[in-house]
């Protein structure tokens, strides 16, 4: 079967004919229809995951995948033909963390579908029953895919650890594929939800959406929104970013007693906050990673009762992968790129 594949770290990708993965109890054999492209999918191609220096290649990357079931076992698990998405942590289940309802951070994954183990930039994969989720009617296999990633972490990061309430306020730094997400969903909880990038495209496309964007490079920038606030700050922050400068950034906006999530990080990058605003005004900073099914479950119906707008930035083909990556190291992506692994067969 077709595959693009990361053989040497910094290189291009490579076409490959993998064998047919097999069938096994308990999983369902699934026909690739679409994969989201990521920047952590650039990160594992560049080595610069935590876990670069273990990674065997040749390795299949992509871990926004939307999928039709060919077959499953047992064979009445799930009707064949249906569309999933794929949630790409497949927990152990046994752990404290997943014990505890955790398994986005489960100690020992069984596998991490394109992160660890073999993601969706291959025509089929075999994956866990209870890893599946059914994608609704209304939204196409496109759209389908960076449910998973994009949008399943934005919900965790606002709803879950932001906490967002109606009438907080909201700043996004950084709206990328997370990021643009994250505002929406800010806005559906209720909040006043305000965008800083430095992309042109980034900020045009959330001004189009409906929010006040800013660029971050603008001097004046952050005394306006500021003053937004009556110099009161921001209720939350989500910096998707993860650089030292961004997150300088997300510290001058919240309020006293407010909270930071960080949704970004670079391998290897260190963050500095003041302690004394940290301890004298009670400051939060929460990491945030991917989400819980349940929360992908409710992220993935406001965008089937069409409260939430994935934006899809280009639709390419599985061996237009480089240049996916390409576009994401330059910044000219605005949302999410979309994979077509292989043609729907439904109508």
């Amino acid at each position: 079967m077709k595959s693009m594949v990361v053989t040497d770290y910094g290189a291009s990708l490579q076409a490959l004919e993998l064998p047919e993965p097999s069938l096994r109890p308990g999983h369902a054999l699934l026909q690739v229809l679409t994969c989201g492209v990521c920047f952590s999918d650039v990160k594992i191609a560049r080595g610069k995951m935590p876990f670069s220096g273990d990674l065997s290649l040749p390795h299949v990357p992509g871990h926004e995948i939307c999928a039709e079931v060919i077959a499953s076992d047992p064979p009445d698990a799930i009707e064949p033909g249906t569309r999933v998405v794929l949630y790409n942590v497949w927990p152990c289940r046994r752990c404290d963390r997943c014990r505890a309802g955790e398994e986005q951070i489960c100690r020992a994954p069984r596998a991490r579908a394109g992160f660890t183990d073999p993601g969706g930039f291959q025509e089929r994969i075999v994956a866990p029953l209870e890893c599946l989720l059914s994608v609704p009617e209304e939204i196409d296999s496109m759209h389908a895919a960076s449910l998973t990633c994009a949008l399943g972490t934005a919900y965790r990061a606002v709803v879950t650890r932001g906490g967002v309430l109606a009438g907080m306020r909201v700043a996004v730094i950084g709206i990328g594929g997370v990021g643009i997400h994250a505002l929406q969903v800010a806005r559906v909880a209720g909040g006043l939800a305000v965008a800083i990038d430095r992309s042109p495209r980034a900020l045009a496309a959330a001004r189009e959406l409906g929010f006040d964007a800013r660029d971050g490079e603008d001097p004046e920038t952050l005394a306006a929104l500021l003053a937004q606030t009556d110099g009161q700050g921001y209720d939350v922050v989500i910096e998707a970013v993860g650089r030292p400068a961004t997150t300088a950034i997300a510290e001058r906006l919240v309020r006293p007693g407010g909270r930071i999530v960080m949704v970004g990080y670079v391998v290897g990058d260190a963050i500095e906050l003041p302690s004394a605003r940290l301890v004298l005004e009670e400051v939060q900073v929460l990491g945030s990673r991917y989400a819980r099914m349940e929360e992908l479950e409710r992220a993935i119906r406001l965008v089937a009762d069409g409260r939430v707008q994935m934006v899809i930035d280009r639709e390419l083909e599985l061996d237009q992968a480089d240049e996916a990556f390409e576009a994401l190291e330059s910044g000219r992506v605005v949302g999410r790129q979309v994979l077509r692994v292989t043609q729907e067969a439904r109508p």
